[in-house]
């Protein structure tokens, strides 16, 4: 194992800043999983709420709703977190949003209007007040945001329920290679 090396001070004293690594991140909260000791039935259920609250669009509450149906559903809070995280990132969230958006139309026919329109309303949102945004909700938000988390839960049912799936299947294929591997080394343990 290799020593850390230590940060190197500039020549005003001043250590430099690091990088951040995306890849890191996603390995980071991938061992965190890997990691997890408990129940397999409770921890595929935190991935699965992981996955399905990832991908839904409502970034503002995702460890909120998380947190909520983890509770109520008994599934593991560190897997639920950890998944979400690797799920919803800078780079899947436009697809989540364009994609639900897009199932919501399916659905709700085009009284939603053009994307340009949906994209104009969600940069109004960001740069209005908390009243104003509240107004601009009323107005035309309720079947907008509605439409928006439908297509996204229908969206995310299936990837949650393949996601709790191969959890499982993972989880025993790991715990009988575990436990071949203990049965190797106690046999050659026990040989002359």
């Amino acid at each position: 194992m290799m020593p850390m090396s230590t940060p190197v001070p500039s020549k005003n004293g001043a250590t430099p800043r690091k990088r951040f690594r995306p890849q890191r991140a996603l390995r980071y909260q991938w061992l965190k999983l890997l990691r997890l000791r408990g129940d397999p039935s409770s921890i595929a259920r935190g991935v699965a709420i992981g996955v399905f609250i990832g991908i839904t669009p409502t970034i503002p509450f995702h460890t909120v709703l998380v947190v909520f149906f983890c509770t109520m559903l008994r599934g593991n809070i560190i897997s639920a977190i950890a998944l979400n995280w690797i799920v919803s990132n800078p780079v899947t969230i436009p697809l989540e949003y364009y994609f639900s958006w897009k199932i919501g139309t399916l659905i709700f026919g085009p009284s939603l209007g053009s994307w340009k329109d949906v994209h104009g309303f969600l940069l109004a949102l960001k740069h209005v007040s908390i009243v104003e945004a509240v107004r601009l909700l009323a107005e035309k938000g309720i079947l907008f945001v509605g439409s928006l988390v439908l297509g996204g839960c229908i969206i995310a049912m299936p990837f949650a329920i393949c996601s709790y799936v191969l959890y499982l299947r993972w989880h025993i294929y790991r715990q009988k290679r575990r436990y071949h591997r203990f049965l190797a080394k106690k046999t050659k343990e026990e040989l002359p």
